[in-house]
C-alpha cells in the first residue's frame, strides 16, 4: 500500500525529488535541444559556470566557454545528434568568464521524443582535473625515471617471483642486442647460457629466500658472445608483491687492469728481489719496503723489523766529510725531489754490528699512493774503495816500506812551498843515503836488504811530527819534508828553522846508527838473525831560498848529502844559501 501511495504522488513532486537527486550528485548534468540550447542543468553545473539555472536555460556553449572549447563541444553534440549513439571522451574546457581550465570525462547520449525521434541530448560531466594532473605528473615522473635509468652508467633490472623480467633499462637490453620489449616477460634462460642462468638463478633464490640485499661478482656473456665481469647488487622490494631489483656495473676492464697490475707487481717483486743492489722505498718519515739485498747489506733480520726502524738508525752521526748525517740527508733528498734523480756517496751503519760501510746511492723521486716517495738504490763500495786505495797506494806509496814515494813527496812539497809563500813561514828538506847498505845485500841477499830498509823507514817515521813527510825516493835514498816550522820570532825565523832542521837531522842520524837485528826466514830451516851496523849521510836545505822549484831544492839537498858522504859518511851538511 505504501509503494502504491508513493506512485500516486503528483508529477511536480516527483520532478522536484529527481532534481534533488541530480543536484546531490558530484557530476555535472545537463540537457540540450537539437539547436544546442541548454534545457536543463543541475546545481553543480550552474555553480561551476558561476551562474543560475535561469541564466543557463536557453543559452548555448558559446555563451559560457571560449570559442575553441565551444566549437569542440558543438562538434561532439552534432555527432551524437547525427548518429544517435552515446559518446564518451575527455574534454578540456576553458570557462570564458574566469579563464579557469578544467578537464572532464564527458558522456553524452541522445534524448528521444515519444515518436522515437532525437529531440536533443543529455550529458554527464565528471571532473577529472586533479586526476589528470596527477596522471601527467606520474607520466612525467615515470618518463624522468626511465630517462635517468636509461642513461645511467650501469644495468638496472627487475624480476618477479617467477624470475621473469618486469623491467630492464636500455643499457641492459642493449647488452643482449634486444629491444626492451623482448626482455620483459623473459627469464635468464632466454638470454644466457644454461650454466650462467643457473648460477645467477642461485643468487636470485638466495635474495628471495633471505629477503636481505646481496652484493656479488657475476659473469655473463652478452649478445655478441663476449664475457663480462659484473659487480651486482640485488635486493627485494615489496611495493606490489615481492620483486627483485638489481643494479649491475661492468667491471671487466677494471678486473683486467687489476689482473695486469697484479702481474706487474709480481714481475716488479721478482726484479726487486732478484736485484743484487740494495733497493729501499721510503718517504720523509718511514721506511716502506726493501729487498733481500738491503737486509744483507744493513744487517737486518726481516722486512718487518726493517719497516719499524727509523731511517736515521742506518747512518753514523757524521759523514766522512764532517757534515751531520741528518742535515746532509735532508739536502740530498731535497735535490732528488727537485731534479727527479740524485746520486751521492754515503756511509751507512749496519744494524747488527754497527760496522760502517761505504755505499753509492741513487735517489729517484716517485709517487706512491698519491704521496711523494723515494726509491734508493744502494751499491756497496767496499771493494771499489779497497781497489781505489790499492791503486792510490801503488801510485803514491813505496810498496816495500809503505812510505810515500817520489811522486807523493813532490806533491806535498809543492803544497808546502805554496803555503810557505803565502805565510812567509819556513820549512826544510832532509836528504839521506845509507852508508853501509851494499855489503848487506852482497852477504845476505836482497831479503836482508829489504828488512833493513823497512826498519830504516820505521825509525825515520819515529823521528818526525805528524805534519812532516818521509819518503823513499829509491834504493836506499830517503827524503824528509819538514813543513812550516814556526819556531822563533818573525825576524829570526830562518835561523830557528835551520836549528830545528839540524836537530831533526841529528835525531835521524842517531836513530839510523843504532845496530839492526834482522830476522831472516829460511823456509823449513830455523830462522837466522843477522846483526848489521849501518849509518847515513845527511844533507839539509831550507826554504824558501832564492828559487822555489821543488826539483832544484831537492838537488841542493842531494848535493849537501854527497858533501856529507865525502866528509867521511855518518855526517850532516847544510846546503849553502
Amino acid at each position: 500500500m505504501q509503494n502504491r501511495d508513493e506512485g500516486k504522488r503528483p508529477l511536480g513532486s516527483q520532478l522536484h525529488a529527481l532534481r534533488g537527486v541530480l543536484d546531490g550528485l558530484g557530476a555535472l548534468i545537463f540537457t540540450k535541444d537539437r539547436g544546442g540550447a541548454y534545457t536543463y542543468a543541475n546545481q553543480r553545473f550552474c555553480e561551476t559556470l558561476g551562474t543560475s539555472l535561469d541564466a543557463v536555460i536557453g543559452r548555448t556553449s558559446a555563451d559560457f566557454f571560449d570559442a575553441d572549447t565551444a566549437g569542440r563541444l558543438h562538434d561532439d553534440d552534432q555527432q551524437v545528434l547525427a548518429t544517435g549513439r552515446l559518446l564518451s571522451r575527455r574534454e578540456l574546457r576553458l570557462n570564458k568568464g574566469n579563464g579557469e581550465q578544467r578537464c572532464y570525462l564527458a558522456v553524452k547520449a541522445p534524448v528521444f521524443d515519444s515518436d522515437g525521434h532525437i529531440a536533443g541530448l543529455s550529458g554527464v560531466l565528471i571532473d577529472i582535473t586533479e586526476n589528470e594532473l596527477m596522471e601527467r605528473q606520474l607520466r612525467a615522473s615515470r618518463q624522468l625515471l626511465e630517462t635517468v635509468l636509461d642513461n645511467v652508467d650501469g644495468y638496472v633490472f627487475m624480476k618477479g617471483p617467477d624470475r621473469r623480467y618486469l623491467y630492464a633499462n636500455r643499457a641492459f637490453a642493449d647488452l643482449f642486442l634486444r629491444p626492451i620489449g623482448q626482455i620483459i616477460g623473459q627469464d635468464d634462460r632466454s638470454l644466457l647460457s644454461e650454466e650462467e642462468a643457473r648460477r645467477i638463478g642461485e643468487v636470485d633464490d638466495r635474495v628471495f629466500a633471505s629477503g636481505m640485499p646481496l652484493a656479488i661478482e657475476e659473469q655473463l656473456t652478452d649478445g655478441q658472445g663476449r664475457l663480462h665481469q659484473m659487480w651486482a647488487k640485488k635486493l627485494l622490494i615489496h611495493s606490489h608483491g615481492d620483486a627483485l631489483l638489481g643494479f649491475a656495473t661492468d667491471i671487466t676492464e677494471l678486473k683486467a687492469a687489476e689482473a695486469e697490475l697484479k702481474r706487474s707487481e709480481a714481475r716488479f717483486r721478482v726484479l726487486f728481489e732478484a736485484s743484487h743492489e740494495a733497493l729501499v722505498v721510503l718517504d720523509d718519515e718511514r721506511l716502506i719496503d726493501c729487498n733481500r739485498s738491503t737486509l744483507e747489506l744493513l744487517g737486518v733480520a726481516s722486512r718487518e723489523v726493517f719497516r719499524q726502524l727509523p731511517p736515521s738508525v742506518f747512518s753514523p752521526p757524521f759523514q766522512p766529510c764532517g757534515s751531520a748525517s741528518r742535515e746532509l740527508a735532508a739536502h740530498h733528498i731535497a735535490a732528488a725531489r727537485r731534479d727527479g734523480h740524485h746520486q751521492l756517496e754515503w756511509t751507512v751503519r749496519r744494524h747488527d754490528n754497527q760496522v760502517e760501510v761505504p755505499v753509492e746511492i741513487t735517489l729517484s723521486a716517485l709517487e706512491l699512493d698519491g704521496r711523494p716517495a723515494l726509491l734508493a738504490t744502494m751499491r756497496d763500495l767496499t771493494e771499489r774503495k779497497r781497489y781505489e786505495e790499492q791503486i792510490h797506494q801503488l801510485a803514491y806509496y813505496d810498496a816495500l816500506t809503505g812510505l810515500p814515494n817520489r811522486r807523493l813527496f813532490f806533491d806535498r812539497l809543492a803544497q808546502s812551498l805554496a803555503r810557505s809563500q803565502r805565510s812567509g813561514r819556513h820549512g826544510a828538506i832532509i836528504y839521506l843515503d845509507l852508508d853501509n847498505f851494499k855489503p848487506l845485500n852482497d852477504r845476505h841477499g836482497h831479503k836482508a836488504g829489504d828488512l833493513l830498509l823497512q826498519e830504516v823507514a820505521y825509525r825515520l817515521s819515529g823521528c818526525l811530527r805528524d805534519e812532516d813527510t818521509v819518503a823513499r825516493l829509491g834504493g836506499d835514498e830517503f827524503a824528509v819534508l819538514l813543513a812550516q816550522i814556526d819556531d822563533g820570532p818573525p825576524d829570526n825565523q830562518r835561523e830557528a828553522t835551520r836549528k830545528h832542521a839540524c836537530n831533526v837531522a841529528e835525531r835521524i842520524r842517531d836513530a839510523l846508527a843504532r845496530p839492526y837485528l834482522l830476522t831472516m826466514d829460511r823456509g823449513d830451516a830455523p830462522a837466522e838473525q843477522v846483526e848489521h851496523h849501518c849509518s847515513a849521510s845527511v844533507g839539509v836545505t831550507l826554504f824558501p831560498p832564492r828559487e822555489m822549484d821543488g826539483e832544484a831544492m831537492l838537488r841542493r839537498a842531494d848535493a849537501a848529502m854527497y858533501a856529507a858522504k865525502a866528509a867521511g859518511r855518518n855526517q850532516i851538511r847544510l846546503a849553502a844559501d
